[in-house]
C-alpha cells in the first residue's frame, strides 16, 4: 500500500522537516533569547562531543592495549591533541596570517580587475543596452564605500561584537572542561543507565543507544580523517598548480568538507574567485578538485565512514538549511547526525508498537 512505499517515507520526512522550519521562522522573535541562552552552554557541548569522539578511541586503545590507567590515558590524549593544537598555532598561524593578510590586501586588485571587465562587457554591442555603467555608478560600488560600509556596521554593532567576544571566551574555556569529563566519565553512562533506569529492560533499549554510539563515533571520527585527508590533497595540488594562499584555502576545503553534501562545492568558492584573475590556474584547480571529491565519495568516504548515514539527498538539503538558520556552521555539522539518531529512536518506538500491536492480536485471537 502507499503509506507503506519508500515514496510516503521520504514524502512525510520531507514535510514534517519543512514544517518544523517554518514554525521555526515564525516563532523567531519569541525562541530567539531562549535559543541565546541555550547556545552559551550547548555549543561548546556539542564542540567537547565531537572532539570527544575523536579522542576517545585513542583513550580506550591505551587503555585496552597499552593497559593504561583511564585517567593517565586521558592526560596522555589531551596533552597529544592539545599539544598538536599548540604546535599547530606556533607554525601554521603565522604562515596562515601572512597569507590572510595579503589575501586581504590582494582583493582590492581583484575588485578593481572585476570592475574593469565589466566596464569592458559594457562595451560590447551585445550588452549595449542595458546601459551596464550607469546601473554600476547607481549601486556605487567603490572598493572605499564597501570598507566604510562594513567598518560602519561594525561601529554600530559594537554591542554584539563585545558580546560575540565574551561568547568565544566563555566556549574556549568550557569545551576543554566538558572534554574532560566527557572522557572521564563518558564511558559509565550506560552501564550506570543500565543499573539503574534500564535494570529491567525487557524492551532492549541498552542495545539501541550502543549502537547509536558507535554509530556516532564511527561517523564522527570518519568524517574527521575524510576532512584531514582532503585538506592536505587540495595543499598539496594547490601548492603544485600555483595558487596563491594554497594553506588558507586548503584549511577552508577541509572545514567545509564537515558538512554533508553541499560542502565540497562551498570549499571551492573562496578559491575561485580569488584565481578569477587567472582562469587558466583556476580552471585546473577546479578540475583537480572535481577530481578529487570523486575520488573521496567514491573510494575514501565510503572505506573511511561507510553507509552509517542513509539520508536522501532532498533530506540533507532541508535539514542543511533549516540548521544553519538555528546553529549556522555548527548546526549544519551536526544536523545529519543528530536526524539520524532521532530517526533510529523513532523506527526503533514504531517496532515496539508494532510488535505490541501483533501481541495484543494474537493474545485476542487465543480468547
Amino acid at each position: 500500500m502507499f503509506y507503506k512505499s519508500k515514496l510516503f517515507f521520504w514524502t512525510v520526512e520531507v514535510l514534517l522537516a519543512t514544517l518544523v522550519f517554518f514554525l521555526w521562522r515564525m516563532m523567531g522573535d519569541l525562541i530567539t533569547p531562549v535559543i541565546s541562552v541555550v547556545n552559551t552552554i550547548l555549543i561548546p557541548f556539542l564542540i567537547a562531543g565531537f572532539l570527544y569522539y575523536i579522542a576517545n578511541p585513542l583513550v580506550v586503545f591505551l587503555e585496552k592495549y597499552l593497559k593504561l590507567n583511564r585517567v593517565l590515558g586521558v592526560l596522555l590524549t589531551l596533552t597529544i591533541l592539545f599539544g598538536s593544537i599548540v604546535l599547530a598555532v606556533i607554525y601554521l598561524l603565522p604562515i596562515l596570517v601572512t597569507q590572510l593578510t595579503s589575501l586581504i590586501n590582494s582583493s582590492q586588485n581583484l575588485y578593481s580587475y572585476v570592475y574593469s571587465w565589466v566596464n569592458d562587457l559594457a562595451q560590447n554591442p551585445v550588452f549595449k543596452n542595458l546601459n551596464i555603467q550607469s546601473t554600476l555608478q547607481q549601486l556605487n560600488l567603490s572598493y572605499i564605500d564597501i570598507l566604510r560600509n562594513i567598518l560602519n556596521g561594525v561601529t554600530n554593532s559594537l554591542g554584539s561584537v563585545v558580546s560575540a567576544v565574551i561568547n568565544t571566551i566563555f566556549i574556549i574555556i568550557m569545551t576543554p572542561i566538558f572534554l574532560v569529563y566527557f572522557l572521564l566519565d563518558g564511558h559509565k553512562l550506560l552501564p550506570m543507565l543500565e543499573r539503574s533506569i534500564l535494570k529491567r529492560d525487557k524492551l532492549n533499549i541498552s542495545s539501541l543507544l550502543k549502537n547509536l554510539n558507535a554509530t556516532v563515533s564511527r561517523y564522527i571520527s570518519g568524517i574527521s580523517i575524510d576532512a584531514v585527508i582532503i585538506g592536505c590533497l587540495a595543499y598539496i595540488g594547490y601548492s603544485t598548480i600555483g595558487i596563491k594562499y594554497a594553506l588558507v584555502f586548503a584549511i577552508f576545503s577541509s572545514l567545509a568538507n564537515l558538512i554533508p553534501y553541499v560542502g565540497p562545492s562551498i570549499g571551492l568558492i573562496p578559491m575561485i574567485i580569488h584565481a578569477f584573475t587567472d582562469p587558466k590556474r583556476m580552471l585546473i584547480a577546479v578540475i583537480y578538485m572535481l577530481i578529487v571529491q570523486q575520488i573521496d565519495g567514491n573510494i575514501l568516504y565510503p572505506r573511511i565512514v561507510g553507509g552509517v548515514m542513509k539520508v536522501h539527498p532532498i533530506t540533507i538539503m532541508v535539514l542543511l538549511l533549516l540548521s544553519s538558520n538555528i546553529y549556522g556552521i555548527i548546526g549544519m555539522i551536526v544536523a545529519i547526525p543528530t536526524y539520524s539518531i532521532i530517526k533510529e529512536i523513532v523506527k526503533f518506538l514504531a517496532n515496539l508498537y508494532d510488535n505490541h500491536k501483533e501481541a495484543q492480536e494474537i493474545k485476542k485471537n487465543e480468547e
